[in-house]
């Protein structure tokens, strides 16, 4: 008798030990591999700007540890102002072929980087690995292009607006365009997995809001409502950290589709918002 009322005991035991194991094995893999889940490049470029019948150039970079990037470089009209696009983690600069006619169409100049391990970069992706290539391409519009900074636009998507909000408080641009992005990624990462402790295991910090105390210029933060990656919440509390200096613009749609259903009236507003702040 004693045996058999023991027994549930020791089933329980042994279920509570084998979730605790399998919990923790999940949390291990998530802090050894979570690159995998940051970082997702593609080597292989598509299209070019040349299918849409753009003039542009293929550009070497080279980043402060001597790592070589790839970019393209579309001129703009003669007026100067030149957009400086960070693209999101997924992909390459032939993924938002789209973002660069757009803006080359409203008159701007562009260079559209990919970072290390992206497209036809060399390297391995890293959060500072990402800073240095984003502080490269800056200055390579404002050395060789001989751009000045205040002519300059620092426009990031998703992730990449984590780095361009890194480089503007690190440079002096004219306006800084975050489209998409977040305030940390261990917010991103508690909202997309709350069953795991996000915050003790990431490695990766990409902290917009700390960088935002030491950004001077105008910047315009717009979001999809229906973001489910990265919820509109929280680019509305990046808003908020910023302050005065920055307007927050909703939009319709998801994380990868809001822009496309703002269609022309979104574009519309994101150029008048970079010709009023790089006209001051």
């Amino acid at each position: 008798m004693r045996i058999l009322t023991r027994r549930p005991v020791v089933i329980l035991f042994t279920i509570l030990v084998l979730t605790m194991v399998a919990y923790s094995a999940v949390c291990v893999g998530f802090y050894l591999w979570q690159d995998r889940l940051v970082f997702k490049p593609e080597q292989g470029l598509g299209a070019t700007p040349a299918h849409h019948g753009l003039r542009y150039e293929d550009v070497k970079i080279q980043a402060s540890d001597g790592t070589k990037l790839a970019a393209w470089y579309v001129p703009g009209r003669s007026d100067g102002r030149t957009v400086l696009l960070l693209h999101g983690n997924g992909g390459n600069i032939s993924r938002y072929l789209r973002t660069v006619v757009v803006l080359h169409q409203l008159g701007h100049g562009v260079l559209a980087l990919d970072y290390r391990g992206y497209g036809a970069s060399e390297g391995q992706p890293s959060e500072v690995g990402f800073y240095q290539d984003a502080a490269a391409a800056f200055d390579y519009l404002t050395g060789e292009r001989k751009i000045p900074s205040a002519q300059i636009v620092v426009y990031g998507r998703s992730l990449g607006g984590a780095v361009a909000a890194w480089l503007a408080a690190h440079r002096d641009p004219g306006a800084l365009v975050l489209e998409s992005t977040f305030t940390r990624l261990r917010d991103v990462g508690s909202y997309r997995y709350p069953w795991l402790p996000v915050r003790a295991l990431l490695r990766n910090s990409f902290d917009s809001v700390a960088q935002m105390a030491a950004v001077q210029c105008p910047v315009l933060i717009s979001h999809g409502l229906a973001d489910t990656t990265v919820p509109a919440s929280l680019g509305r509390a990046l808003a908020t950290a910023a302050g005065p200096k920055a307007a927050f613009l909703a939009l319709a749609g998801g994380h990868n589709d809001a822009f496309v259903k703002g269609g022309a009236d979104y574009y519309r507003h994101l150029d008048q918002f970079m010709r009023r702040a790089l006209s001051d």
